[in-house]
């Protein structure tokens, strides 16, 4: 069994490879995500912030009973047990508050309900498997590795086998999970954003542009003509690993561009340009498209793009 990391809302653990998003809602302070492999789902994920410095956590598993009880119950009566001491080791999430329940019905479950006092956040993760499933293995290894730190440099996000990471400064603003394209937009205030997008298949979305002598180029000046309109941009483009990289760093143009007088460099430095940076490749391996984007009005717009889109591993 092949294992990988996956990372929402800043909560990170391993997971099979073949378990994938099939339900979320919410945000980063309030959220619920799913992953079912091909025949069922397999874990639940839920957190919510708590300004309560100690808890209940009782009366909230309780609440969370209700809803496996209505979401479950197709499979007969469910029963369940709190307490469950799955979890031997002692300095297992050091400083939080951690209990263990389990819950049987039609299919069985393990699972923990969480309180982090750093990040003050309450999280329920759950395991599931059949009956007859020696899914122990499996739970042991994916609670072990839950991660959630209120200090990390850097958020995990990954959804169908794309994984950045992005600094915690940011916050999810929005994202769109669809089969052929997949959007990641953060926002740290009004002028800096990031955004990483992948696009699929790429041979089919630039079979149009194969007369072009760089058909990436071609297709990407097409799709983001709006986007780019307005900057003036400094192209560079190389190959790495087989795959055709493009990177587009500019900021806007003004009118007064071509005026050759000291002042107006003077207050070109004090509005501060908006500068904008793309970072796209095509992976022939996986037959996509990577877009990262990152807006702001310093020079470490570049840069937070380069980190980002060196975060991906296409392949």
């Amino acid at each position: 069994m092949e294992w990988t990391l996956f990372g929402w809302a800043g909560i990170q653990l391993e997971i099979p490879t073949t378990w994938e998003i099939s339900g979320i809602s919410g945000d980063e302070k309030n959220g619920y995500l799913r992953l079912d492999d091909a025949d069922m789902p397999r874990l639940e994920l839920k957190w919510a912030k708590s300004r309560k410095k100690k808890p209940d956590l009782h009366k909230t598993l309780d609440e969370y009973f209700k809803l496996v009880r209505k979401n479950y119950k197709r499979g007969g009566n469910v029963s369940f047990r709190r307490n469950v001491d799955l979890i031997k080791d002692e300095d297992f999430l050091k400083d939080c508050t951690v209990l263990g329940f389990s819950w049987k019905g039609g299919i069985r479950a393990n699972g923990l309900i969480i309180h982090n006092p750093d990040t003050k956040r309450i999280t329920i993760v759950q395991v599931m498997g059949r009956i007859k499933e020696n899914w122990r293995p499996i739970v042991l290894r994916v609670f072990q590795s839950i991660s959630d730190q209120v200090d990390a440099k850097h958020k995990v996000w990954s959804a169908y086998n794309l994984r950045l990471a992005v600094p915690s400064t940011y916050k999810l603003e929005k994202q769109k999970l669809l089969s052929g394209y997949l959007l990641f937009t953060f926002n740290r205030g009004k002028y800096r954003k990031i955004s990483v997008e992948r696009y699929g298949p790429a041979e089919v979305l630039l079979n149009e542009f194969r007369s072009e002598d760089n058909p990436l180029e071609t297709w990407f000046r097409s799709r983001y003509a709006k986007a780019i309109r307005g900057y003036g941009f400094e192209v560079t483009l190389h190959n790495e690993d087989g795959d055709e990289r493009i990177n587009f760093v500019g900021q806007q143009t003004r009118l007064y561009d071509s005026v050759p007088f000291s002042p107006v460099l003077i207050v070109d430095r004090i509005l501060k340009r908006t500068r904008l940076t793309f970072f796209t490749w095509h992976c022939h391996h996986t037959n996509r498209i990577y877009v990262v984007q990152s807006i702001g009005r310093q020079e470490a717009s570049e840069k937070l793009a380069q980190e980002v889109a060196e975060s991906i591993h296409c392949h």
